[in-house]
């Protein structure tokens, strides 16, 4: 609590002269500027709306890549209710509605991510050290529909190691990934992290976890419960 009330002041402490000068020369800040004086403090937020149905919901996903190999897989909502072995159903769409899912970002210090996931029914935190990278951004991918027909790829956050050939090759910088697809991004960085948002439907989301992919990760756990 305390953290988040330090956060809080800092901002205001930060946002004030920018008001002043926004009334000084009559031109007020806006979203651009709140946006900059967030990623100032290592603060970076993504939101994306998605149409549902009533009984529908998003299944939202990430994928961990470092040098070219998949290193690690979580689907947030599923793996919740395997983890706990407690079936949820308020992430479920009570109505036909378009509803916002929020990925934050925090950088601390130079090589930890704390992440935190709010969608429907669940908000999930994340805390990801990576000690080897150098340099990171951050790209929401581009034409996503609202409807979501099919998974998505939605939003990406890229690293490059401290003296890995892939940053030699480009010359000691961070090329921008803006509109890049996963395959050019897993290849062209040392480290990669990828949402994914998938619509699940009314008559799937009753028995997702009954599916093979969910199963074999749950015989997964219970023998690393072991």
């Amino acid at each position: 609590m305390k953290k988040v009330i330090f956060i809080v002041a800092s901002l205001f402490f930060i946002i004030s002269p920018c008001i002043g000068q926004g009334l000084n020369n009559n031109y007020q800040f806006d979203n651009e500027d709140l946006k900059n004086i967030f990623e100032l403090q290592g603060i970076h937020i993504f939101k994306f709306p998605f149409e549902l149905k009533q009984g529908e919901y998003i299944s939202l996903s990430y994928c961990i890549y470092e040098n070219g190999i998949e290193t690690d897989r979580c689907d947030l909502i599923e793996d919740f209710q395997l983890e706990t072995d407690i079936q949820i159903n308020h992430h479920l769409s009570r109505r036909d509605t378009t509803i916002f899912h929020r990925i934050y970002f925090m950088s601390q210090g130079d090589s930890i991510l704390n992440i935190r996931v709010v969608e429907p029914g669940i908000c999930a935190d994340k805390k990801m050290n990576i000690p080897k990278a150098l340099e990171g951004g951050f790209t929401a991918s581009l034409n996503i529909e609202d409807k979501l027909p099919y998974k998505k790829d939605i939003l990406s956050f890229y690293a490059v190691y401290q003296d890995s050939e892939k940053y030699k090759k480009a010359g000691g910088f961070l090329n921008c990934a803006t509109g890049s697809s996963p395959e050019r991004l897993i290849a062209d960085y040392d480290f990669v992290l990828i949402f994914f948002a998938e619509k699940i439907t009314k008559e799937r989301a009753k028995s997702i976890l009954e599916e093979d992919y969910y199963r074999l990760k749950h015989v997964t756990k219970e023998n690393a419960d072991r």
